[in-house]
């Protein structure tokens, strides 16, 4: 009878220091911080491009190439602090882009450029003419985007005058390395009125249209 007694006693000593031991172990689990959710995984990937964006565009138009290294090639594009590429004042072209569609914007020649064209037109060496421009406000709009209408008020009065008569591109050019109306000394700019406007007056006297000058800056 000695030996069952302490072989009992043995047995429910282990056994209280087992549920002890549970006891504890669930204590422990109810006192430890919650588990933090997982990540969800992101069914999205950036991409990092490795071939400039407008290598499609210059591939053709080479000639606006060199253009890209000047101020709007060196540019950043306000609204998403990105570099400036072709296709945010261009947009994108269509699939039928190299057919010539209608497709992309493309913004009117400078007052220089078409008093180029006329020259070459009037010697015999005629150069096609950009015939499917876009609107004035259009075309304005895509530049406004970026340079904002108040602080070209304040650089010139001349901005606020022409804004909805003229494109912006009348005075200024796309793809200059330079851009020639930033260089104009103040005291100068007034001669820009005169080269525009007396091309108006010219008109008149030889019976002209009205608005046969008007495409001028």
């Amino acid at each position: 009878m000695g030996d069952l007694t302490m072989d009992f006693l043995r047995l429910m000593l282990m056994a209280a220091m087992l549920l002890t031991s549970l006891q504890g172990q669930a204590a422990d689990a109810a006192n430890a911080p919650a588990a933090l959710p997982a990540t969800p995984v992101s069914a999205t990937h950036e991409v990092e491009f490795l071939r400039s964006p407008d290598k499609a565009c210059t591939d053709c138009h080479k000639e606006q190439t060199e253009g890209m290294h000047g101020k709007h090639g060196q540019a950043t594009n306000p609204n998403n602090l990105a570099p400036v590429t072709c296709t945010n004042c261009h947009g994108q072209p269509s699939s039928q882009h190299r057919e010539g569609v209608k497709d992309v914007m493309r913004f009117s020649d400078s007052f220089n450029d078409k008093q180029s064209v006329l020259a070459d037109k009037q010697s015999g060496l005629a150069k096609k003419q950009n015939t499917e421009s876009y609107p004035i406000a259009e075309q304005n709009g895509v530049c406004m985007s970026c340079h904002e209408p108040k602080p070209l008020r304040e650089a010139l009065w001349a901005h606020d005058v022409h804004a909805t008569k003229l494109t912006c591109t009348s005075c200024h050019q796309l793809h200059p390395v330079k851009e020639p109306m930033a260089e104009i000394p103040e005291k100068s700019r007034i001669k820009l009125c005169v080269d525009c406007h007396s091309k108006q007056h010219q008109a008149k006297v030889a019976g002209l249209p009205n608005n046969a000058g008007k495409e001028a800056p």
